[in-house]
């Protein structure tokens, strides 16, 4: 993305609050996923869907990798 390659050009750090997981795990190094300000998670994102042991957490993190399915099924030819 243009945020993406803006941020690593500047060398920046930056802090996003998201709550959407697919711009999170497209965007983040690292992400922390928190609940009523306590730390369910924190890692890089394919770090923590392979290790979250949390189902809360694992269930976010899935939502990014049924939307991907859901899109290559519809552009997929004869679709």
């Amino acid at each position: 993305s243009d945020y993406r390659a803006l941020h690593e050009r500047l060398g920046l750090t930056t802090l996003m609050v998201t709550h959407d997981m697919a711009e999170a795990v497209l965007l983040a190094d690292r992400i922390v996923v928190l609940e009523k300000g306590r730390i369910l998670a924190d890692g890089a994102p394919a770090d923590l869907l392979a290790r979250a042991e949390d189902p809360k957490v694992r269930a976010l993190l899935d939502s990014p990798r049924r939307q991907a399915e859901r899109l290559r099924a519809r552009l997929e030819p004869g679709a």
